[in-house]
């Protein structure tokens, strides 16, 4: 089945209205074509980490309270129902970053006042930082394969400058301080700001959703007078990523699957199918407004 955990959207008035954003801590299950409410989590928590484990999930950090937070859990459900247990803490409070699973092995990348790369393994969950990105990065989207790391996208909030940029670093057996090198750069030459990627069976990435480079990177500089205006558009305007990519670790490129409106997103959350294929739920479909949609992807 498909488990959503936590989230954020703005449920009374929209952005422009002058609408609040709240954050949940609801569970939700789906199961024979039926949503139910399974339980809730310890804490509100939106934008954070999610890692599929064997059969739990495995949340890390994330924004509680309108700050980022340490807190990392471990989700089952049993008899329908959400079971929770805390798991070690984060070694600084973590959101907004790229995250990735290789092996036994899950990683942690950059996101909100961080430029920490941090690993754990499965089972013991305490975890080190490994590396440090080239540069700050919000929202990048990260992969590891083949003893290598990847990372894309992402905007540094120092600059704001919006990368379009893919970055590797080998992953020895311990931490080093081994150089980044420049890989693969974005296909279109767009961003990975807002995207979601998932690893397929056959070892590739699958990249969904994410917002376009240009009119993000504009939006960055508005001053407070351009909120309301840019809030307002209609969601075609704001042109997010119709797009789906996948990239080949074995050869460093891109291969376009195809391209869907639907696809049209930011923030989606993103899984594989157990007959192939991807879930796809929720997301942006414009700054501020949610979709409560779940489609499956097929190529």
């Amino acid at each position: 089945g498909v488990v959503l955990p936590g989230g954020a959207t703005c449920p009374d008035k929209s952005l422009w209205e002058g609408g609040a954003k709240r954050v949940y801590a609801d569970v939700w299950a789906l199961s024979a074509g039926e949503w139910t409410h399974a339980g809730v989590l310890p804490d509100s928590t939106a934008y954070g980490a999610t890692f599929p484990v064997d059969e739990a999930l495995i949340l890390a950090g994330g924004n509680v309270c309108g700050e980022p937070t340490d807190k990392v859990y471990e989700l089952r459900l049993q008899g329908g129902r959400a079971v929770v247990r805390s798991l070690p803490p984060l070694p600084e409070p973590m959101e907004q970053c790229g995250w990735t699973r290789d092996g036994d092995r899950l990683y942690l990348v950059g996101g909100v006042g961080t430029t920490g790369v941090y690993v754990c393994t499965i089972g013991d969950y305490h975890w080190t930082q490994w590396a440090n990105l080239p540069e700050p990065l919000v929202q990048p989207v990260a992969f590891a394969s083949g003893g290598n790391l990847y990372v894309w996208g992402g905007y540094n909030p120092e600059t704001l400058e919006v990368s379009d940029k893919g970055f590797a670093l080998s992953l020895p057996a311990i931490p080093s301080d081994s150089p980044w090198r420049e890989t693969a750069p974005i296909p279109d030459g767009g961003t990975f700001v807002g995207a979601t990627g998932v690893t397929l069976p056959d070892g590739r990435l699958a990249i969904v959703g994410g917002v376009n480079r240009a009119i993000f990177a504009r939006a960055l500089h508005n001053t407070p007078e351009d909120r309301i205006p840019y809030l307002s558009k209609e969601p075609a305007e704001y042109r997010f990523r119709q797009t789906v990519y996948a990239f080949d670790p074995a050869t460093e490129r891109w291969a376009l699957l195809g391209s869907d409106p639907a696809c049209a997103l930011a923030g989606p959350g993103v899984a594989v199918r157990p007959d192939g294929g991807l879930y796809v739920a929720g997301g942006e479909l414009k700054p501020g407004v949610r979709s409560p949609k779940l489609f499956s992807l097929f190529w």
